[in-house]
């Protein structure tokens, strides 16, 4: 049975979005000095390939908007 729980971990890691610092940067609007303070302050996590290459998982990215009050914005609104 371990056999098929690594392959299902597997198939969770392919599954992830990972983006780039500019593309979370455009997606939040915010510059990418901030999505570098987010990932310096922990607030982000990220995966780093090499010496500058980050990627962004984008359920963080959706997780940090949450936290900074986007998620009121994707709530139906009662004025409709």
């Amino acid at each position: 049975m371990p056999a098929g729980k690594a392959d299902s971990d597997q198939e969770k890691l392919f599954k992830i979005e990972l983006l780039t610092i500019q593309q979370v940067a455009d997606w939040a609007k915010v510059s990418p000095k901030t999505i570098y303070r987010w990932i310096e302050t922990g607030q982000i996590p990220v995966v780093k390939f090499g010496n500058r290459t980050y990627r962004i998982p984008a359920g963080a990215v959706i997780e940090q908007l949450r936290r900074a009050g986007y998620d009121q914005l994707m709530e139906p609104s009662d004025h409709e």
